[in-house]
């Protein structure tokens, strides 16, 4: 007989994980439901069935009503906020899925699901399953048993935790796992709001239970105790015992006949069902696991995958454009001669109607990819194929391929493409100029919808319901393609580039709607010729440089480890957090109140460490040896190897369509991490290098930010600051402190310096205190002295945040919008970090507007003075150039003053530049 195996699914432990996991990143379909948590619940619970192959399976959920413990307690769980009403939809969904699954669904009134579970595992025991409790509570770990065990779900890849008697009483230094119920009677549950003993924590909890066994045998024996442990025990006595009878979960709930182990056999699921649900959500990535394991007929690329949405959440009717994609043919053709090409491209350019185009060429770099193939669709349904010939085929053929495509490139019409930037390089090096009459789509739906993804598939199936043959390794679009067959990539091209140009009027149509057309028409658009210009041109790195820094920092961090050893008495593994924290909190003992991991170890963060950074030297060692390896290996060891053998350069990638403020993010390297507040970090940018006698020059905003919240608040006093050229800094410590300015101390100077950068987004009196260092009360003083100084600041975050909360979004000064869907939410924690963002959004997205603007303005203006100077790096609030010298002073002029001008307000913006051989001496 095959050995059962019985997995209880905690429901809604799992579904609020899920849903808080990917709150800065929430999924929401084109109906702007917020799918999170069913799909991060089904993606856990398709992980666990696929890794655990369990015979048996069900999903327990807490009953709406109240159970006995709220009958008992009335502040049961009190504290809690109101569930969100994104998780409140989304059950019904997953309860329906469960259903799809033929997964039994256990909803018991009166009683929780940990004590259903607690039932089910303890018959499940006696009839002789292996039962695995699936969940992140602690308190399940007074049910483990040698059969009976805690099976904690992954989180950042960690992979999954099993937990039997001996790791639960490791974790909580007990002697066996029913003693949990006697630790949460006393150190309470702030989750459930079990009151527990006051004043006595885990450690103390821990200790106690260790000698006593229980709180009864505590209680009866709380004469051995001394000191405040003994009055806080015998005062609370009551009070402990009502905690463990609220902290026990029950293994004796009355269940239906029909619910029991034997009756929670796994079966097949009804997978069409299963994917008719994942279509209304629009789950394309399960459908495709189905269809590639062969659960589903795979539809034809050709057809739509769905017919619309139903359902009381999608009540709507589905675009009118999804009948374009049965009704009109699909004329996909591969071409591979030149004499046909010719004709296409003929075809092509009799009209200057829009033209979408996909440019095929597998890889990440754009400078480096090869260049394999072109598909062109001069109208809907309608696409060719042309493939680039080999590179030994004769010369002839090659440059009169290269010449067909340049016509077509340089076309009256508009080319529309689903990543413009890439096809422009691409074509660049082979001597093709792109026209300047072109079209984005991943950068429309940016500024539709800058939250979510811009994936061409998912737009296909978001808006002409629509199912693309992607392959399973496409993540960011084409550049992940592994080389395919020419016909194959023939349908994979033409279908992409017909599916560009179909939705190039719908995304046009939207950004028009929604007042963003100025954005993408003079800035977000033009701007992608700029970073084009600037990936193609690339940096050039002295790698000698880089070799040295090498042979030096690893020498300091060997000189770093081996007084970390002396200092612990003993080597250990600085790479493991989990040797890390045994030597600092168990051997060396620096806090008695280490914060422990969901594993169990204790948590060496950086935010952990700085706070402990006084309390030994050896933490300040640990702190500057990592600082130190990142560098190392991110930077110095790491860009050589990034250098094109072609170019000699370095060609980061930049990215439009990545941050949700607007601001310009980079990658392979990213240009954006390098640290300027360490002098190692600083030290990097000397491997910069201008190329053969030219010059760097780096031109940098000041204070941007601070200047917009000034100009955007109107504050009358802070417009004065930044007016009369004063250190802003030291006049808000002035006013603050109520001192003069030459008598402000540099603490004070501190203070306000992380004040002005930390409260105008959201920064608490808790974070400034431990940001400072300072008690919260002083830290509380000093924010309401800040808001005391600069009331218009504090009226401005409350009116953006009531501007938010009317219209669901808030706008920076060119208009881009930051959506903000939770800013209603009843939910505490979720409407928080709606608010925050209603604040610093605007700000951040004016600074990233402002600059993209500027860069625009000068790469222009560079063309038409006739410069042969080129911008070549963006990082935050910088720009950097590579300047022939006679060109410098013309150059410098110009960027300073379009970057000043760039925006225009009651504060004026200012620009520091400098220059020099390396970006180190330039900056």
């Amino acid at each position: 007989m095959m050995h059962q195996r019985l997995f209880l699914l905690d429901a809604y432990a799992l579904i609020y994980r899920a849903y808080y996991a990917m709150i800065r990143s929430p999924r929401i379909t084109s109906k702007g439901f917020n799918t999170s948590a069913i799909f991060g619940f089904v993606n856990t619970l398709n992980e666990v069935l696929n890794k655990e192959q369990p015979t048996h399976i069900a999903v327990c959920f807490d009953p709406a009503g109240p159970t006995f413990r709220h009958e008992a307690y009335e502040d049961y769980k009190a504290q809690r906020e109101k569930q969100p009403e994104d998780i409140t939809l989304s059950v019904p969904w997953i309860k329906e899925i469960l259903q799809a699954m033929h997964i039994p669904v256990v909803e018991v009134p009166g009683y929780e699901a940990d004590d259903v579970i607690g039932t089910l595992s303890a018959i499940a025991e006696r009839e002789g399953f292996d039962t695995y409790m699936m969940t992140p509570d602690k308190d399940y770990g007074q049910l483990v048993t040698d059969h009976v065990k805690m099976y904690r779900p992954s989180l950042r890849g960690e992979g999954f935790e099993i937990r039997g008697p001996e790791e639960v009483c490791a974790r909580y230094g007990i002697e066996r796992p029913s003693q949990v119920i006697d630790l949460l009677a006393l150190e309470g549950d702030t989750s459930d709001n079990i009151p527990g003993c006051p004043g006595i924590g885990e450690k103390t909890a821990a200790k106690l239970i260790q000698a006593y066994g229980s709180v009864e045998n505590l209680i009866a024996n709380s004469g051995q105790l001394t000191g405040a442990t003994r009055k806080r025990v015998e005062d609370n006595k009551e009070q402990i015992e009502f905690s463990k009878f609220l902290a026990t979960i029950k293994t004796d709930v009355p269940l239906p006949e029909d619910i029991t182990p034997q009756a929670m056999t796994r079966s097949e699921p009804d997978y069409q069902t299963l994917a008719e649900i994942y279509r209304k959500l629009e789950f394309r990535t399960f459908i495709k696991r189905m269809e590639s394991a062969g659960q589903l007929a795979a539809p034809h690329p050709a057809e739509p995958a769905a017919d619309g949405f139903v359902g009381s959440l999608f009540d709507e009717p589905a675009e009118q454009s999804a009948s374009n994609l049965t009704t009109t043919p699909h004329n996909y053709t591969c071409i591979t001669d030149n004499k046909t090409l010719q004709t296409a491209v003929d075809e092509a350019l009799t009209n200057i109607s829009p033209i979408g185009i996909t440019v095929y060429a597998p890889g990440e770099s754009a400078m480096s990819a090869p260049w394999l193939g072109i598909a062109v669709s001069p109208a809907e349904g309608k696409a060719f194929y042309a493939v680039v010939p080999a590179e030994n085929t004769d010369k002839a053929t090659r440059k009169e391929f290269f010449g067909l495509i340049s016509r077509l490139a340089a076309s009256p019409a508009t080319i529309i493409s689903h990543d413009v930037k890439r096809a422009m390089i691409v074509l660049r090096r082979h001597g093709i100029r792109l026209t300047d009459n072109y079209y984005d789509t991943s950068l429309a739906h940016y500024l539709i919808d800058p939250e979510t993804t811009h994936r061409i598939a998912g737009l296909a199936f978001r808006y002409l319901k629509y199912n693309m043959a992607e392959q399973p390794d496409d993540r960011t679009g084409l550049k992940r393609f592994q080389p395919i067959a020419p016909q194959e990539a023939a349908t994979v091209m033409c279908e992409h580039a017909d599916i560009t140009l179909r939705l190039y009027s719908l995304l046009n149509g939207e950004v028009e709607n929604q007042g963003l057309m100025p954005l993408l028409n003079d800035i977000e658009l033009p701007l992608v010729k700029v970073l084009a210009e600037m990936e193609y041109t690339g940096v050039r790195i002295d790698s000698d440089v880089l070799d040295d820094m090498s042979v030096r920092f690893t020498k300091r961090l060997d000189e770093m480890e081996t007084e970390i050893f002396r200092l612990a008495g003993e080597r250990f593994n600085l790479a493991s957090p989990m040797q890390v924290g045994r030597m600092l909190f168990e051997k060396l003992q620096i806090d008695s109140n280490g914060k422990r991991t969901k594993k169990g170890g204790y948590s060496t963060t950086e935010e952990i460490l700085e706070k402990l950074r006084p309390t030994h030297a050896i933490v300040d060692l640990i702190l500057r040896h990592r600082a130190l390896k990142k560098l190392l290996t991110t930077y110095v060891n790491a860009l050589p190897g990034m250098v094109n053998r072609h170019t000699g350069k370095i060609h980061t990638s930049y990215n439009q369509t990545v941050t949700a403020t607007g601001r310009i993010s980079s990658a392979n390297p990213n240009l954006q991490n390098i640290p300027i507040r360490s002098d190692d970090g600083r030290e990097i940018r000397s491997a910069f290098v201008a190329d053969p006698g030219d010059i760097i020059m780096s031109a940098d905003y000041s204070q941007i930010e601070l200047r917009l919240i000034a100009d955007l608040s109107g504050d009358p006093d802070m417009i004065e600051a930044f007016g009369s050229g004063e250190d802003i800094h030291r006049a808000t410590a002035a006013k603050i402190y109520h001192v003069a300015p030459s008598d402000v101390s540099d603490t004070q100077r501190r203070n306000a310096k992380t004040a002005n950068f930390g409260i105008i987004y959201g920064i608490s009196a808790f974070g400034l205190s431990e940001r400072l260092g300072i008690p919260r009360s002083e830290a509380r003083d000093l924010i309401e002295g800040y808001f005391a100084t600069y009331p218009r600041i504090r009226a401005y975050m409350e009116e953006n945040v009531d501007g938010a909360r009317r219209n669901g979004y808030v706008t920076t000064v060119m208009g881009r919008k930051r959506f903000l869907p939770e800013i209603n939410s009843r939910n505490a924690t979720v409407r928080n970090y709606a608010e925050r963002n209603a604040v610093n959004a605007p700000i951040q997205g004016s600074a990233a507007d402002i600059i993209k603007r500027a860069m625009v303005d000068i790469y222009h203006a560079i063309g038409e003075a006739g410069l042969k100077s080129r911008m070549i790096m963006q990082v935050h609030d910088e720009l950097v150039f590579n300047v022939i010298p006679d060109e410098l002073p013309q150059l410098q002029e110009i960027v300073c003053r379009l970057m000043e001008q760039a925006y225009v307000g009651r504060v004026r913006l200012e620009v520091a530049a400098g220059s020099g051989r390396t970006w180190l001496e330039a900056h």
